[in-house]
């Protein structure tokens, strides 16, 4: 019975999906796996590394994110399709380089800064619609298409204490391909 259970926990430290992300605040194109668990997978840790172009700086940057989401129903249209009308959760993101820190700097008098310029803290809402792929023989077993709004704790912040910043200002758009691994 030991080794029964010894090959179910390694099993479950594999991954059981692959996504693709554009932009979330995570970088401009972002790449990573997943868990899905629950009694019907409407749970979902992610490990996403993101890039984030060099735009106006002096070079590119990576990021890495956590990611924890939940779905709590679904919609079935039809036998291989499935709607979420609601997909929400956290993550917290983290930015290379040398530049960024989680306590201010020295040189900065105490509490000028009151956030961390290498971690962020997100909260998101969405939706996502998945396709079953009825083959056995694919490596995966079907393909979610999501969307998700998203702040994090500095926008929602800077929303609230800035009443000149429009709803954009403050809230973003993530855009996502989630490829889901068949488990044999």
């Amino acid at each position: 019975m030991r080794s029964k259970e010894l090959k179910k926990a390694a099993f479950s430290l594999v991954p059981s999906s692959y996504m693709l992300q554009y932009a979330g605040s995570i970088g401009l194109l972002s790449a990573g796996t997943g868990w899905d668990y629950g009694r019907h997978k409407q749970w979902s840790t992610d490990f996403l590394l993101g890039y984030v172009p060099k735009y106006d700086t002096d070079r590119a940057k990576l990021t890495l994110t956590l990611r924890q989401s939940y779905t709590p129903w679904e919609i079935k249209l039809s036998e291989q399709f499935t709607y979420h009308p609601l997909r929400t959760g956290a993550y917290l993101n983290t930015t290379l380089g040398k530049q960024f820190w989680y306590k201010e700097p020295d040189k900065y008098p105490n509490s000028y800064y009151r956030f961390s310029t290498r971690l962020r803290i997100n909260i998101f809402v969405g939706q996502d619609f998945s396709y079953k792929i009825k083959s056995n023989s694919s490596y995966f077993e079907g393909i979610k298409f999501y969307y998700d709004l998203h702040t994090s704790d500095l926008y929602l912040v800077s929303g609230v204490q800035n009443k000149y910043l429009k709803f954009d200002d403050y809230i973003g758009l993530a855009l996502g391909v989630k490829l889901q691994i068949r488990r044999k």
